[in-house]
């Protein structure tokens, strides 16, 4: 479903991914982890075709990203790092845009924007809000809503906890459950480990450009004896630091 090859990618002559082969299949609720600037976005951008590689390849259900039609490209759902929503619209007027875009028929979508905002919204009013008065967490929702009211086969998340209060983190772990089934993926990155835990089946770690693990929940935490933050510190060997010469604190 998802698969990178020798995936490399720098800026500015440093590297930040680095031959990087990833395979995600059908049925996965595939979690990437790393420290901030590990190159998870970076990623993720090679994955939607928003960069291109220095070398090596991306394939998404089988082709290549810069060969996926707009057909293809009907089948993915993305909430990426800057949310691209349209913020001179309302919620509404956003997600009936966002429906058209990919053919949904009127009555369908309808129920399908009702449907989310009532799940994911508290007031109906919101949807008649413009989106630039929207709060962070807000927007996160609407743009998480707009990645999934086509019902894609591959859904791709960049950071989706954050920014959220807990209700509607939980909100979105209940949906994501829903959602995974056996003919989709679901590929997330992520720092909440809490909430990751929940939904992944497969677990990556990216660390200094280069893909430091690759398997199951299973095998990443010995199965169910190390906590997940202690299986990622262990990936990730932080180097020591010390407190003494902080004594005014």
């Amino acid at each position: 479903m998802i698969n990178t090859e020798n995936l490399t990618k720098s800026y500015n002559d440093t590297p930040v991914l680095e031959n990087i082969n990833l395979k995600v299949g059908y049925g996965q609720g595939y979690a990437l982890l790393g420290k901030n600037g590990a190159g998870k976005t970076t990623l993720i951008n090679l994955m939607l075709d928003l960069l291109l590689p220095d070398s090596g390849k991306t394939q998404i259900m089988g082709k290549e990203s810069q060969a996926l039609t707009r057909e293809d490209k009907q089948k993915l759902g993305a909430v990426p790092e800057d949310m691209a929503l349209i913020e001179e619209l309302n919620g509404y007027d956003f997600l009936y845009f966002i429906g058209k875009i990919y053919s949904i028929p009127k009555q369908t979508l309808q129920k399908r924007i009702d449907d989310l905002f009532g799940f994911f919204f508290e007031n109906p009013k919101d949807l008649k809000k413009r989106i630039s008065k929207y709060s962070s967490g807000m927007k996160k929702k609407l743009a998480f809503c707009a990645a999934v009211i086509h019902t894609p086969q591959v859904l791709i998340l960049d950071e989706p906890f954050s920014g959220l209060d807990p209700l509607v983190a939980h909100q979105m772990i209940d949906f994501l459950k829903k959602y995974q089934r056996d003919d989709r993926v679901i590929f997330v990155s992520s720092h909440d480990l809490a909430y990751v835990e929940k939904i992944a089946t497969h677990i990556g770690v990216l660390d200094q450009g280069r893909l430091q693990f690759d398997s199951t929940m299973e095998d990443f935490t010995h199965y169910g004896q190390n906590e997940l933050d202690a299986a990622l510190l262990e990936i990730l060997k932080p180097s020591d630091s010390s407190l003494e010469n902080l004594d005014w604190i």
